[in-house]
């Protein structure tokens, strides 16, 4: 999922913020598989995430309900969502194996704390993937407080140039952070953004 693992932001910014994918392997396990990612994605809704979708339909942050998500899902079905603590993550991890649907299923965070779990749970992961920065001319792209958004979604659909309308909107006082953060989310159709971590990183903005 090398998709997530771009999300730029200070050490501080970025504990908070994880992102799961649950997926079967088309050819493999996906005949019979949709019912069982409908049961994910209920879990997933117990867990109270920041933020859920399907790239076939959109996410919850574009008024999509969790009943829509779950009957857009297709043959080959993926459950995408975000959570905004290590509690939740740790709640949706114990709550999978018990469940043991044999599905893929993959965890982006900080390092150190998914392997801990993977550690307390008895799970020997599979591969772990890493980001080695940006490459290339650097000098062209947004600054960094813009990035901290745009890397949110993997599939780049949040333009610069909506962070950096909202952002003005907050310091206003035209938006709260909040109704900034879900604006800035609605392009991302997967589920992966964050609104939870973007409202925080918002706040500084906001007229003092």
């Amino acid at each position: 999922m090398t998709h997530t693992l771009h999300r730029r932001g200070s050490e501080e910014s970025l504990k908070n913020d994880y992102v799961l994918l649950v997926t079967a392997a088309a050819g493999i396990n996906h005949q019979g598989s949709k019912a069982k990612l409908q049961r994910v994605l209920e879990v997933v809704w117990e867990m109270g995430p920041a933020n859920i979708g399907s790239q076939h339909l959109g996410t919850v942050l574009q008024g999509y309900s969790l009943e829509e998500i779950k009957n857009s899902l297709n043959e080959v079905p993926r459950v995408r969502c975000s959570f905004a603590s290590r509690e939740k993550m740790h709640a949706v991890i114990k709550r999978l194996k018990e469940l043991d649907l044999g599905m893929s299923v993959t965890v982006q965070g900080p390092t150190a704390d998914i392997l801990e779990m993977c550690r307390e749970f008895g799970i020997q992961p599979h591969s772990v993937n890493l980001s080695l920065d940006i490459w290339g001319k650097k000098d062209e792209l947004p600054p960094e407080e813009i990035l901290e958004f745009v890397t949110m979604c993997g599939h780049g659909l949040i333009s610069q140039h909506l962070v950096k309308k909202v952002i003005e909107d907050v310091k206003k006082g035209k938006k709260t952070p909040k109704e900034a953060a879900v604006l800035i989310g609605q392009p991302c159709v997967c589920g992966i953004y964050n609104p939870e971590r973007a409202e925080e990183l918002l706040k500084k903005y906001l007229p003092q």
